[in-house]
């Protein structure tokens, strides 16, 4: 954002111009174009988006909003939806047209900022999400004084200001040709990597993954002795917060190394999965989120029906059935 401001536009800043080549070239030189893989990409990311709608607004109702812990999953529920949009929908169209940096490089420049930020912002939501759950289950007085009512959005205030931070920070940029978003544009064919290198993003990647081991090593222990309690949502957030390690290291050595291409597909669907579990996690483990989530099908079912039914000529000759629909 920094080099924005600084040149203007994206074309302005000297190790992003473009200038060497039209659009079309840019993308026969550097990218390759995945028509089919890109359209099952998108239709992912609005099938996950769509899903993930009705679970913030479950998770944003009154009742479930005064438990700390919701107050957390809706933030990241929020960061997923976004990351979602940008790592799915926008990077599947960006595949089908076989994009590189220099074809769209406002729309990839801007997008690559915001889903750094982000990415960087959810590791430490969900890390914040499993300590809140086990200071929850093994420390409920320190729970209390860190999460209890409005405590809570104190400590989101920690999440919001990394992805600010962030937003100053080299971009991720997108590359049809390997499917995924790097440090590099790879405009020059000599090198350079090291001058686009996000030292902060790598620092918060191996910091992310450390810190969440240093979270997990008590969890056998606290499942082994709480099995009283509700461990469903402990587990789910187990699960999702378990998912980001993967991702972290992954993508960092992807861009510091050369390595096979399918090991960075691999990478990048695993970004995509790690970001739309959480709707199958929820439904899957979280019992109140799924029967509200069913309700909220069978309202708009119903409504579907009633509306259909209100418009249906009326047979003045004959009997009319009158179906009651709850």
């Amino acid at each position: 954002m920094d080099n924005i401001l600084k040149y203007g536009s994206v074309e302005g800043i000297p190790l992003y111009n473009c200038s060497g080549h039209t659009s079309e070239e840019w993308s026969q030189l550097k990218g390759t174009k995945w028509p089919i893989l890109g359209a099952c990409q998108t239709a992912y990311g609005i099938t996950i988006d769509i899903l993930y709608l009705p679970i913030l607004s479950i998770i944003f109702e009154k009742e479930n909003f005064k438990m700390s812990c919701f107050k957390i999953m809706y933030l990241l529920g929020i960061i997923d939806f976004m990351i979602t949009y940008v790592n799915s929908i926008l990077t599947g169209w960006l595949a089908m047209k076989g994009a590189v940096y220099c074809t769209h490089p406002n729309i990839i420049y801007i997008s690559g900022m915001v889903v750094c930020a982000l990415w960087c912002s959810s590791c430490m939501t969900a890390l914040l999400l499993v300590a809140n759950r086990l200071l929850g289950l093994t420390r409920p007085s320190v729970a209390i004084k860190l999460f209890d009512g409005r405590k809570t959005y104190i400590a989101l205030c920690f999440p919001i200001l990394y992805f600010i931070y962030f937003l100053f920070t080299a971009p991720l940029v997108f590359n049809s040709k390997y499917l995924a978003w790097f440090y590099t544009p790879m405009i020059f064919d000599d090198g350079g990597a090291t001058e686009y290198f996000n030292h902060s993003h790598t620092v918060n990647n191996f910091l992310i993954v450390t810190l969440t081991c240093i979270v997990y090593t008590p969890f056998r222990w606290v499942i082994g002795t709480n099995l009283k309690h509700k461990t469903q949502v402990f587990l789910q957030s187990t699960l999702i917060c378990a998912a980001n390690q993967v991702c972290a290291v992954i993508y960092v050595v992807m861009n510091v190394t050369e390595v096979p291409n399918w090991i960075i597909i691999f990478a990048h669907f695993t970004w995509e999965f790690i970001h739309g579990a959480p709707v199958f996690i929820y439904l899957a483990l979280n019992r109140m989120i799924r029967e509200r989530f069913l309700e909220k099908m069978n309202m708009m079912k119903g409504g579907a029906f009633r509306e259909t039914t209100s418009m249906m000529p009326i047979n003045k000759s004959k009997p009319i059935a009158v179906v009651i629909v709850n």
